[in-house]
């Protein structure tokens, strides 16, 4: 029994194609002030890590910061440092709920859109943690896990399949 070349190649193309994953879009892994949080001060900057670096093209980053009257607070444009997005904000002495809404430019240009918000209050009593989980760390970590199940399983695939065809090379001398 002879199989042909082509035929078997794009077979084995077809089922590792099938088995990888679509290419993931990053997601924002932490927010500092964090989401729902409450602060005593309204911070200098407002600052958002994504998974992956952001690219730096003009006006394709954004960070709007709004207080509850509607105010814009954020001034200047945003920068971008590798998977980091921040802006300044006006010193003001704001009080009560600040929305921060962004949209973000991936390396592999996907475009990332969201919002969250945080209480400025000068009744806060905890300080913010840096190193505190956000509402997103939950999503990125089951967004990892299903990530590297299909990474595996599409290994196991494409490397089942190209043993398989060097078993038939062989018999096939």
């Amino acid at each position: 029994m002879k199989i042909s070349k082509f035929p078997f190649a794009a077979g084995i193309l077809a089922i590792s194609l099938i088995a990888l994953p679509a290419s993931a879009h990053t997601v924002l892994i932490t927010a500092n002030p964090v989401a729902d949080s409450s602060v005593d001060v309204l911070p200098v900057t407002i600052s958002l890590t994504f998974a992956e670096e952001l690219v730096g093209i003009v006006n394709s980053n954004s960070i709007s910061v709004i207080d509850e009257s509607g105010t814009e607070l954020s001034t200047g444009k945003p920068e971008v440092n590798g998977a980091v997005l921040s802006i300044n904000l006006a010193p003001t002495e704001v009080n009560g709920l600040i929305k921060v809404s962004y949209r973000a430019v991936a390396a592999d240009g996907h475009v990332i859109t969201g919002e969250y918000q945080f209480t400025v209050s000068p009744k806060a009593i905890a300080a913010i943690d840096e190193n505190a989980p956000t509402l997103f760390a939950q999503d990125d970590e089951f967004e990892n896990k299903i990530s590297i199940y299909l990474i595996i399983s599409s290994t196991l695939v494409v490397g089942g399949a190209l043993l398989l065809f060097f078993i038939w090379k062989r018999q096939s001398k």
